[in-house]
């Protein structure tokens, strides 16, 4: 055998049984010094030296998952707890329509709505109704405003007279992008006489009073807005009055639910349309058949919806009951818990009503607001011990509490995005 197979061999030396062979001897002593050399190659690398590179290597990974944790998590969180206050509301305030300064505004929007419900037609009745309709009156004579008085005659070109209920003031004309456009207002008119003749589709209209201005008589003029309908005189099968009346109250209620969620869906962002800041006249219109037996029972509503800004009507809350009221930026978060009714409902045109008087009731909390931007912007970078200092140039901030990350960190991310506010109501 070489000695490189003896080597692999792992015989113990046989002990105790006489005196060994030549042969024996020389494979024990072959044996014994291989495993001499192969221990002091494996221990070439001393074992404390492995233990330091071991502990070495383990400290650098530590260390970089320290600084890669300390980079990851670094920011700051202030929560912010304004200035607040609790109120008993029960105020009447008064609005003023339009954008004015200083003052609590409202805006408009005109409500005009129509709606129908077709039910048997049992009871005979003899009827004489007038045709009714929309019209819009437009001035292109003037840039002044041209009142209409009440009975003003509307004439269509085959010859039928409407006239208007009540007196309108038509607005002057103006010139947009270099040309003149005429003012316009709306109007309902009804035939000067009873009777089915009078019931016509969109038509033109002039006003024969003016004819003996003939500048004035060419430039006044009216146009259809919805079909003139409803007049009858005679004789005809129609619903029972208390099926009509039946009729017009689901109608009027219909109207009315639908006129408050379509008004709330055009309400804009920072504004607020109060379920009691609608104000509506109802308009029955006359049953017109539709077909053998039946009839069409008919309702309008027309009116306006008031909106009003939300930081305007907390700032007049909290200008009417609290104490030395700073006049600082306020907002009511729950300000639709608030009810509304009007002291005074409108009259005349609603749409066009210069002031509201009404009252609110309830509770509200007024809370005082601030810039958080402004102060995100004022504590980048700066100390943590600074933040009281800083605070102090927010007096509508009632306290403040500060969540920094890592917790060894002495001072505020010098990125702004790392630097987060919010808001404890």
């Amino acid at each position: 055998m070489t000695r490189e197979e003896r080597s692999i061999r792992r015989v113990p030396l046989p002990r105790g049984r006489g005196t060994p062979k030549p042969d024996e001897v020389e494979d024990s002593i072959l044996y014994e010094r291989e495993e001499v050399d192969i221990e002091e190659v494996e221990e070439a690398f001393p074992r404390p030296w492995r233990r330091i590179f071991l502990w070495g290597t383990a400290a650098f990974f530590v260390i970089l998952l320290i600084i890669a944790l300390s980079t990851s998590f670094t920011g700051a969180k202030i929560i912010v707890t304004p200035k607040a206050q609790n109120v008993a509301v029960a105020t009447e305030f008064t609005a003023v329509r339009g954008d004015t300064t200083g003052k609590l505004s409202f805006q408009t929007l005109p409500i005009d709505e129509s709606s129908e419900v077709v039910i048997p037609a049992d009871t005979m009745k003899k009827v004489s109704e007038r045709a009714t309709g929309t019209i819009i009156i437009y001035n292109a004579f003037s840039d002044k405003p041209q009142r209409l008085i009440k009975n003003t005659r509307f004439e269509t070109p085959s010859g039928l007279i409407y006239r208007i209920g009540t007196s309108v003031t038509v607005p002057g004309k103006t010139v947009k992008n270099g040309r003149p456009v005429p003012g316009s207002i709306e109007a309902v008119v009804s035939a000067d006489s009873p009777g089915v003749e009078y019931n016509t589709a969109l038509s033109d209209f002039t006003i024969p009073g003016f004819k003996t201005d003939p500048a004035r008589f060419a430039s006044f003029y009216a146009r259809s807005k919805t079909p003139l309908s409803g007049g009858m005189n005679g004789t005809i099968k129609t619903p029972s009055d208390a099926a009509i009346e039946a009729a017009r109250v689901t109608l009027r209620d219909t109207l009315q639910k639908k006129v408050l969620k379509d008004k709330q869906a055009l309400v804009p962002s920072g504004y607020i349309l109060f379920p009691g800041a609608i104000t509506t006249k109802d308009e029955p219109l006359t049953p017109e058949a539709r077909g053998e037996g039946r009839s069409a029972v008919r309702e309008r509503i027309t009116g306006a919806a008031y909106l009003f800004k939300k930081t305007d009507i907390a700032q007049a809350v909290a200008q009417a009951l609290v104490p030395s009221f700073d006049k600082l930026p306020v907002e009511i978060p729950d300000i639709g818990a608030l009810s509304f009714q009007l002291t005074e409902p409108p009259t005349g045109n609603l749409a066009e009503v210069k002031t509201l008087r009404f009252t609110l009731t309830g509770n509200a909390k007024i809370v005082w607001q601030f810039d958080g931007a402004k102060l995100q912007s004022a504590l980048v970078g700066k100390p943590k011990d600074d933040l009281a200092a800083t605070l102090a140039a927010f007096p509508t901030i009632e306290k403040a509490d500060l969540i920094l990350k890592p917790f060894w960190s002495r001072s505020f991310p010098s990125n702004p995005k790392q630097v987060v506010i919010e808001v404890e109501q």
